[in-house]
């Protein structure tokens, strides 16, 4: 676990580049305008962002996750990033059978979560669930506020 002040997007930038580097292939879907936030944050740091389009209405398809990286058969992608509980939307993805599609593909991407909006507030299992790295923010789900700095 590492802890750092920065807010979720420091959180998101993190997890990328501690995971990735420019120019690996992540495969992340469109939940919601959090999901998208994400998918900039990624393009920025060079890299290539392979955007599932969604409807804002529905977590991530776990048969879409399985499909495409059935597809992949170089496996040139390097990490699934989803997002737990979508903030804009309230919809959730099925972060266990996100993981069992990846299984079932036998693929050796990453899962990353971003649980900003949910650690603390929905049930959420890393270990269990067979995560690789959690995003979290004291910002989100805990409702926690930033320490304020103390005036000499």
């Amino acid at each position: 676990m590492v802890i750092f002040p920065a807010s979720g997007t420091g959180a998101w930038e993190a997890a990328l580049v501690n995971t990735l580097s420019p120019g690996d292939r992540v495969l992340m879907f469109e939940t919601g305008h959090f999901a998208t936030l994400w998918r900039d944050v990624a393009a920025r740091l060079g890299l290539e962002v392979d955007f599932v389009p969604g409807d804002w209405r529905h977590g991530v398809d776990p048969a879409l996750v399985e499909q495409k990286l059935t597809d992949d058969e170089r496996r040139d992608i390097r990490a699934v990033a989803v997002v737990h509980n979508e903030t804009s939307t309230g919809v959730t993805s099925r972060v266990t059978e996100v993981r069992k599609a990846i299984d079932r593909a036998r693929h050796p991407a990453l899962l990353l979560v971003d649980t900003i909006s949910s650690l603390a507030s929905m049930d959420y299992r890393h270990d269990q669930w067979g995560v690789d790295v959690t995003v979290a923010g004291s910002s989100g789900a805990w409702t926690s506020p930033w320490p304020a700095r103390r005036r000499a």
